[in-house]
């Protein structure tokens, strides 16, 4: 009778035991364990703002001589580098974005993309603008002198280069530089006329502006050489150069984004020419505004 009792308390024991093991298990989870799950998708860059007033332009300040125009129907890039802005090098951020002075070409992929590049000094022309291709379907190059014989690159050698391809009316000048060849831009597009003079110093620069003047009398948008000295040839250029356009917007290149040069050209060419519209860029991707024939906002 002890041992029929003695087993039937073992067996309460063991029920109440295997019943206590049971409770304290955590429940099954249909979820695989955190460690497994895939991680979260990044959060997706903030898309940049490319949108353009109808009939007018916005202008980013690429560094040194490098500036982006976004007109209704193209994005066009001068003298694009990555190592200069004026004397200073440029510091690599760790996300390029034309907000920072930039080119990513994942940013403007979608977009009619037109390459210009007035010569081949470092300062201007940069060979990482040929890795684009693989991003841009729609890109195209215009080189002021005969850098390769790529079918696909637009050459201007001139002297007096014309050209019309893509929705876009091109006019050269030219001149020789520090042993090589180059030219200024005039690029008639979307209704708008951007002129971009690299650093082009013509022997006679009267009679190479009359030749442009042929082609406008108004420029939208022009990027300049920021000289003041009297007597300098780039002052004679620019002086001749503000006489004859009416321009609406001017920008100067060659130094540094808020440099003191581009303070002193804006305060002495603004006085010589009353009216003259010129805005200085004070940090590297700034962005401008043009619309109804003036810099807005």
């Amino acid at each position: 009778m002890f041992r029929i009792l003695l087993w039937l308390l073992l067996a309460v024991l063991a029920v109440l035991l295997f019943v206590l093991f049971v409770a304290a298990s955590p429940a099954p989870s249909s979820q695989p364990a955190s460690s497994s799950l895939p991680p979260p998708p990044p959060h997706p860059s903030p898309a940049p703002d490319l949108d353009t007033p109808n009939g007018g332009a916005t202008v980013w300040y690429l560094g040194h001589c490098g500036y982006a125009v976004r007109t209704q129907n193209h994005f066009l890039i001068f003298d694009y580098q990555e190592t200069y802005d004026g004397r200073q090098r440029k510091s690599i951020p760790s996300q390029r974005a034309l907000a920072d002075g930039w080119i990513d070409p994942k940013e403007i992929k979608d977009l009619n993309v037109r390459v210009f590049v007035s010569h081949s000094h470092p300062d201007h022309f940069d060979p990482v603008i040929f890795t684009w291709k693989k991003i841009i379907p729609d890109i195209a190059f215009y080189f002021g002198w005969k850098i390769d014989d790529n079918p696909f690159h637009n050459y201007l050698v001139g002297p007096r280069a014309e050209l019309t391809s893509g929705g876009l009316t091109i006019s050269t000048i030219n001149s020789h530089h520090s042993g090589v060849p180059e030219v200024a831009w005039l690029v008639k597009v979307d209704g708008l006329v951007i002129y971009h003079n690299g650093d082009c110093l013509p022997d006679n620069p009267g009679a190479e502006h009359d030749f442009l003047k042929s082609k406008s009398s108004r420029v939208d948008l022009a990027f300049v050489f920021p000289v003041t000295t009297p007597g300098e040839k780039y002052t004679i250029q620019e002086e001749d150069f503000f006489r004859k356009f009416k321009v609406g917007a001017a920008f100067p290149m060659h130094a540094t984004a808020g440099d003191a040069m581009y303070l002193e050209f804006q305060k002495a060419f603004q006085a010589r020419f009353p009216g003259l519209r010129i805005y200085v860029p004070m940090k590297l991707g700034q962005k401008f505004v043009f619309e109804n024939g003036k810099i807005t906002g």
